[in-house]
C-alpha cells in the first residue's frame, strides 16, 4: 500500500467516524429531550393524583385503596416546575394577544362607525339641496317642450345641470328618467344611427303646468 492510498483510507475512515460521533451525540440529545418530557408529565400526574386522592379523602370515599404516587426526586420536581411555568406562559400570551387583537378590532370598528355616520351625514346634506325643487321628469319634459329640435340625453343633462347647479344630474339619471317619459307617451324616442334623440309630444306639450313653465323658464 502506497503512503498516498493509506493517506486516502485513514482520511475515509476519519470522515466516516465524525459522522457517527455527530449521529450518536444527535440520538443521545434526542433521548434527553425525551426523557425530560416524560419525566415532567411523570411529575404532573403524581401532582394530579396527589389532588385526586385529596379529594376522595375529603369525600370519604374509602371503599378503594388508592396507592400512593411514588416520591419525585428533586431532578423531576424541577423539571415539573418549569413545565407548567412554561404551560402558563403558553397560556397567559396568547390570552394577551387575543385581548389586545379584540381591542384593536373594536377600535377599529368604532372608527368606521364613525367615518360611515359622517359620510352619511354628509351625503343626506348633499341631497337636501339637491332634492328641493320640482321632480326631474317635470324638468326633463319641460326643457324638451321649450327645444324646438330634438336632445340627446348628455344635452339634456348638461342643460339642466347648468340650470340646476345644486342638483344632482347625470347622462344616466337623464336617459333613465326620459325613458320614463317614453313610456307614458310624453315622450317621442327616435334613434339615428347609435344615438337616440328626444323630444316632448305635441299634445302633452300643450299641458304643461304652471310649475313646468317656471321650470322651463329655469332651464333655458
Amino acid at each position: 500500500m502506497t503512503v498516498q492510498e493509506n493517506t486516502t483510507l485513514k482520511a475515509a475512515y476519519a470522515g466516516k467516524v465524525a459522522a457517527d460521533l455527530a449521529a450518536n451525540t444527535a440520538e443521545q440529545d434526542r433521548i434527553r429531550a425525551e426523557i425530560e418530557t416524560l419525566q415532567a408529565q411523570l411529575a404532573t400526574l403524581e401532582t394530579d393524583h396527589a389532588l385526586l386522592e385529596s379529594v376522595s379523602a375529603a369525600l370519604g370515599d374509602t371503599t378503594r385503596a388508592v396507592p400512593a404516587p411514588r416520591r419525585a426526586t428533586k431532578k423531576t420536581a424541577a423539571v415539573a416546575k418549569k413545565a407548567a411555568a412554561k404551560n402558563t406562559a403558553d397560556t397567559v400570551a396568547p390570552a394577551k394577544k387575543a385581548g389586545a387583537k379584540k381591542g384593536a378590532t373594536k377600535k377599529a370598528t368604532t372608527v368606521a362607525a364613525k367615518e360611515t355616520a359622517a359620510t352619511t351625514g354628509r351625503a343626506k346634506a348633499a341631497n337636501t339641496g339637491a332634492d328641493q325643487g320640482p321632480a326631474l321628469t317635470e324638468l326633463i319634459h319641460a326643457h324638451l317642450s321649450s327645444q324646438s329640435e330634438p336632445r340627446t340625453a348628455r344635452e339634456i343633462a348638461k342643460a339642466l345641470a347648468d340650470a340646476n347647479p345644486g342638483r344632482n344630474v347625470n347622462d344616466n339619471l337623464v336617459r333613465t328618467t326620459t325613458e320614463r317619459l317614453v313610456a307614458r307617451s310624453r315622450v317621442d324616442r327616435v334613434k339615428q344611427g347609435s344615438t337616440v334623440y328626444y323630444t316632448a309630444k305635441a299634445e302633452a306639450a300643450s299641458a304643461v303646468s304652471e310649475p313646468a313653465e317656471k321650470a322651463t323658464a329655469a332651464a333655458s
